[in-house]
């Protein structure tokens, strides 16, 4: 089962179009997050009966909620959005497109800090119409000082390298860097692979997010 977490605003394109372009299922949960105060609370509540009575056609099982957020308490609607994503059932798909700034910023930064939970984040292209999916960066794994000091090389070596490139780079053994790229792919901020029977490695966008925070990483790409 899936729980999809969309703000909706007057325009329901957004959610419809993620919701039938991802694909919904039977027993999902949709939960709508719109903004405690609204400018038009009838169109809001057009909004949501539209996406209800459009739910209902495809799939009477599927469930619809509404949850609202406070719009001139941020640090209050974060938490809301926060504790929507933590409890909610099976896999998480979040889409983060359409409704109102004041709830769009604040799932944003929820899902950010649950990125490990997050199944799946969508974006609905107001240019296109074309509903993709989002990479989310994390940037919450603090490294100890021989792991950052390896992400910094990946980052030098125009964002990739291999391992013999980095242990000659950095002056340390093969073990050191082979544990410090194991310590930096559990957080994200590395990919790697093997080609020609040697291990290559990339920076990530939440690898260079983190060197970013740090004052230190420079984007090579």
């Amino acid at each position: 089962m899936q729980t999809f977490i969309s703000p909706i605003g007057f325009n329901t394109t957004s959610v419809t179009r993620s919701l039938l372009d991802h694909g919904i299922d039977s027993g999902d949960t949709i939960q709508l997050v719109r903004p405690a105060t609204e400018t038009d609370d009838d169109r809001a509540a057009e909004a949501v009966e539209d996406v209800e009575q459009l739910l209902q056609e495809i799939e009477p099982t599927i469930s619809v909620s509404v949850e609202t957020v406070s719009h001139n308490d941020f640090e209050n609607a974060v938490m809301t959005c926060s504790d929507l994503i933590r409890t909610a059932d099976g896999q998480v798909v979040v889409s983060l497109s359409g409704g109102a700034r004041d709830v769009l910023l604040p799932l944003t930064v929820a899902t950010m800090a649950h990125e490990a939970t997050v199944t799946t984040t969508l974006g609905y292209s107001d240019i296109d119409g074309q509903v993709r999916e989002l990479g989310i960066p994390s940037v919450t794994t603090t490294l100890a000082d021989g792991a950052r000091m390896t992400l910094q090389a990946v980052a030098d070596a125009n964002s990739k390298a291999t391992l013999p490139e980095l242990a000659s780079g950095t002056e340390a053994v093969k073990s050191t860097i082979t544990r410090h790229v194991t310590a930096l792919e559990d957080a994200g901020y590395v990919s790697s692979w093997m080609e020609d029977r040697i291990k290559h490695v990339s920076i990530t966008l939440s690898g260079r997010l983190y060197l970013a925070t740090l004052g230190q990483g420079q984007d090579k790409t």
